[in-house]
């Protein structure tokens, strides 16, 4: 059934206007409210990603400080590693100082060594020493060559060079090569 309406149609289509104006405010106000609040919420999310990102950067400082401590502790770690290096070629086989002991046991007592040269470190198993020294005859020397050659851990001694010296002695140079594993011959 049909409702009547008294109303004159200039009034109803006012009230009806009225009714959809009113109803489109409420949409818009709550429109306008809901972009309000949303703005509000993607500003306290990008807030909250700048202290974010603040507080990552501060890492990143941290970090790229403890980087570098890293790297330093790095390249001190190499220095000390060659300097170990060094050392051990001194220590090991064939090493200067294991061969100038070999050759401090074989020089006679009156005989004085100024300078014992390693060359030939190309060929580390075969270095050649280079002995210069004093000697107060030709005959200590001579004994010196004998005893070098005689020794095991040493071949092909030579005298390269020999002066009288200051006194009536003898300056001599004399070239010898190490046989390989000569400094484990002497421990034994």
């Amino acid at each position: 059934m049909r409702e009547l309406e008294f109303l004159p149609p200039d009034y109803l289509r006012a009230r009806f206007h009225r009714r959809v104006g009113f109803i489109r405010s409420w949409l818009l106000l709550a429109m306008g409210l809901a972009m309000v609040l949303w703005s509000l919420q993607m500003g306290t999310w990008v807030n909250d990603a700048r202290a974010e990102l603040q507080a990552l950067r501060g890492t990143g400082y941290a970090v790229g400080a403890e980087a570098q401590k890293v790297e330093r502790l790095q390249a001190e770690e190499r220095a000390y590693e060659e300097r170990l290096a060094v050392l051990k070629r001194l220590e090991g086989p064939g090493s200067v100082i294991g061969l100038t002991a070999m050759v401090a046991d074989v020089v006679p007592a009156e005989v004085v060594l100024d300078e014992v040269v390693l060359s030939g470190c190309e060929t580390p198993n075969r270095p050649t020493l280079r002995i210069t020294g004093r000697s107060p005859s030709e005959m200590l020397v001579t004994r010196l060559l004998g005893s070098l050659e005689m020794s095991p851990s040493f071949e092909g001694a030579a005298l390269v060079g020999s002066k009288g010296g200051v006194g009536g002695g003898r300056e001599f140079v004399i070239a010898v090569t190490a046989l390989p594993g000569a400094d484990a011959q002497q421990e034994h």
